[in-house]
């Protein structure tokens, strides 16, 4: 759960970025004139060429920009990036993942060039914008500014930060009083069924770290304490994402259609009945 040792990205910032569109449109002057919207939409095709192989067949819609155009700029492009950054990033990378960072609010852009944050984990917090909180955009940037700076003061990883951001946006369920009196029934009603049914226990232990989440405080916890919860918390962590993968494989798994396969009728007996008739012939004769 602690940071990785990252390596310097050059052009993950909003000048590279623009610096590699500005050199772009040097290149291929006509795509000077084209309004910003325009040059996004030549992007997303350069993007889909490179992506999917063109043919010269009729099928599906055509583009709005000429076929020349596209191969000359995407050219352009590919040895523009080449430049900055050997084979590292490609087209589809650069207009799928560095693009929107100009769109990015400019607190996580400025976190982003400064090395609080990776691209990665960048993109995470982008998610954290007025519209999807339903609130101002200055309390959008007070919680983006709240998560990166404990971010980058207890050097958490990206996985802790992801969680971080997913609370933010209501996407977890957070332990309740509700849920913790559900679960104490639960304890209860497995007590009185059978007492030596051994699942309780996962209740009870879940339950005592919800009560010490309360009762602790930051200065109570010490080097050590953080060490041994944390090896801990990677053990955990590991049964409950085995308990998920097998609830995830047994509710996915494949039930056969209601009447497509029908049981295979009984075969009938087709060995004939040997008789003879009055003339004493012998008459095979089949069921």
């Amino acid at each position: 759960m602690r940071r990785r040792q990252r390596q310097p990205d050059s052009l993950a910032s909003s000048a590279a970025i623009r610096g590699v569109l500005s050199e772009l449109k040097e290149c291929c002057p006509s795509l000077s004139t084209l309004p910003d919207r325009e040059f996004h939409k030549l992007l997303q095709s350069i993007r889909h060429l490179e992506t999917y192989s063109a043919t010269d067949t009729k099928r599906g819609r055509p583009t709005i920009f000429e076929r020349e155009l596209l191969d000359d700029a995407g050219s352009h492009l590919k040895a523009i990036l080449f430049r900055n950054s050997g084979d590292r990033i490609s087209i589809q990378t650069f207009i799928g993942h560095y693009l929107p960072i100009l769109d990015w609010p400019e607190d996580v852009v400025r976190a982003l060039e400064r090395g609080d944050l990776s691209r990665l984990e960048a993109t995470q917090v982008a998610r954290l914008t007025a519209y999807r909180l339903g609130g101002r955009q200055r309390e959008a940037a007070k919680i983006r500014a709240e998560i990166i700076d404990n971010h980058v003061r207890v050097k958490g990883s990206q996985t802790a930060l992801r969680e971080k951001v997913r609370e933010a946006l209501g996407e977890l369920t957070l332990v309740s009083s509700e849920k913790m009196t559900e679960a104490v029934q639960q304890i209860d009603r497995w007590l009185r069924i059978d007492p030596k049914d051994r699942r309780h226990l996962f209740y009870e232990k879940m339950k005592e770290l919800f009560f010490a989440l309360r009762e602790f405080n930051s200065e109570d916890l010490d080097e050590t304490d953080i060490g041994e919860i944390m090896t801990s918390a990677d053990l955990l962590s590991g049964t409950i994402h085995s308990i998920k993968q097998r609830i995830k494989a047994r509710s996915q798994a494949k039930k056969p259609i209601e009447g497509f396969f029908k049981e295979k009728e009984p075969e009938q007996d087709q060995r004939p009945v040997v008789e003879k008739d009055a003339q004493g012939r012998i008459i095979y004769r089949f069921k």
